[in-house]
């Protein structure tokens, strides 16, 4: 029987260039998007409890599935490996917070001056500069190790008002899996978009920030979630505490036993309990030391869909790529995407290649092909799907039938979470070695 080729498969491979390049009006051979069922997608996780519900439709893209999940604090939604776990840690927490509200200890806190302290750290971030000026000569010694934080946060104020990033070429990463901005930043202010890589350099020195990372740390999410919710809670208990004089082992012993879901991270030791302005300059170093060069290392630092956690998270799996060459030449596309996800997507990437480097078998290069891939020491892609659910779709199939000719060894993907049948068949007839990971909610990946 005649073999029956998808559309673009007749597409010559030269021709491809890009992940995800869209081939719209070619070919209707191809997968609508499953729509999952949450009982069989979320196996190992109750759907609904007192904190949420997860709602029984999981829609997908073609990549991603998309959660969505109610609670008292209301809708929320998951899209992208791991980030289900990290709501519902999120959501938990939030109820946690709530607890810690009605302890004795905590009311007397908040009484005493935090609006007065609140207002002045306020005054900070939203004048960073002139507030810089003002302070006393005696406490210039406390700005040593975050003159990184003020720089990089300077900078962003001017990328944020001119809606860019200088220097990065635009719509490069436009295809990537991960959503569009206005799904993924909706209604961020100035303010939050300069603050939200890396904190507040004025909290930093007061110690504030260090009580909040202890917070976060006890309730196990993200001390630079960009959930607003949660974050907004979390400023909100901890201003209290510390302008009320609630030391922070205090205020750390308030946190209910029982509420955290999980927590997996091989760096979440670093992003909990180093100050932003120490962690900005050592991912700085680290980065320079890779051959990144200053200009593009400062855009990352300042990068308005990289949250501090993202960066730390970026540079811990490049640095676990030592000897690796490439490293350096990925950091154009990282610096050119358009959303949190697709951040989150090339984050992730990069995380799997480097387990990939150190548990299977040495990788000896970076490429990027649309997205990040590594070639083993064979001359083998690896590629990396960090993707809920992949689907047969044109986008796939052109990005599939691109190696033919590229490479003598068969391309290896990792799914990270699962394919369709007709997905797996047809990588498999292209000659494809293929390995699906955990199911969808297994999953938890250190950043948001």
């Amino acid at each position: 029987m005649e073999k029956r080729y998808s559309c673009s498969r007749l597409v010559s491979a030269g021709a491809v260039l890009a992940i995800w390049l869209p081939t719209f009006g070619m070919c209707d051979d191809y997968e609508v998007p499953a729509v999952l069922s949450a009982s069989d997608t979320v196996l190992d996780l109750p759907l609904k409890t007192d904190t949420y519900e997860i709602h029984q439709d999981v829609p997908t893209d073609g990549f991603m599935a998309v959660f969505t999940i109610t609670s008292p604090y209301g809708e929320f939604t998951a899209s992208g490996p791991g980030m289900l776990v990290s709501r519902l840690n999120e959501i938990k927490a939030l109820a946690a917070l709530d607890i810690m509200q009605e302890d004795d200890r905590f009311a007397e806190a908040a009484e005493s001056t935090a609006k007065e302290t609140v207002s002045n750290l306020r005054q900070f971030i939203e004048n960073p500069k002139e507030t810089v000026q003002g302070v006393p000569d005696g406490v210039g010694r406390f700005f040593d190790r975050t003159s990184r934080t003020l720089k990089t946060g300077l900078q962003k104020i001017g990328d944020v008002r001119e809606g860019r990033l200088h220097g990065v070429e635009e719509n490069t990463a436009e295809n990537l899996p991960g959503g569009t901005p206005a799904q993924n930043n909706p209604g961020v202010s100035l303010t939050e978009s300069v603050a939200r890589a890396g904190g507040d350099t004025a909290i930093n020195i007061l110690g504030f920030d260090k009580q909040r990372r202890r917070l976060a740390k006890e309730l196990a999410v993200d001390p630079y979630s960009t959930n607003r919710i949660l974050s907004e809670k979390l400023d909100e208990l901890t201003w209290a505490a510390f302008a009320g004089g609630l030391g922070v082992n205090v205020l750390t012993s308030l946190v209910p036993g029982g509420f955290v879901l999980s927590t997996s991270s091989r760096l979440s030791d670093w992003v909990w309990d180093t100050a932003p302005g120490d962690l900005r300059v050592e991912i700085e170093n680290a980065l320079l030391s890779m051959g990144v060069g200053q200009s593009e290392t400062d855009q990352l630092l300042r990068h308005s869909f990289y949250t501090l956690s993202m960066q730390a998270a970026l540079t811990a799996s490049m640095q676990a790529l030592d000897g690796v060459e490439g490293r350096a030449d990925v950091i154009p596309l990282v610096l050119s995407v358009a959303s949190e996800g697709q951040a989150r997507f090339l984050v992730q990437t990069i995380d799997m290649l480097a387990i990939y480097h150190a548990e299977r078998e040495p990788l000896s290069e970076l490429q990027v092909q649309g997205t990040i891939l590594g070639m083993s020491q064979a001359g083998q892609p690896v590629i990396a799907a960090p993707v809920d659910y992949l689907s047969w779709t044109p986008l796939l199939d052109r990005f599939a039938s691109s190696f033919g000719d590229q490479s003598a060894v068969a391309p290896l993907v990792f799914v990270d979470g699962q394919l369709s049948k007709r997905a797996r068949d047809e990588l498999t007839e292209l000659g494809w070695n293929i390995e699906e990971r955990t199911p969808l909610a297994s999953r938890a990946y250190p950043v948001q």
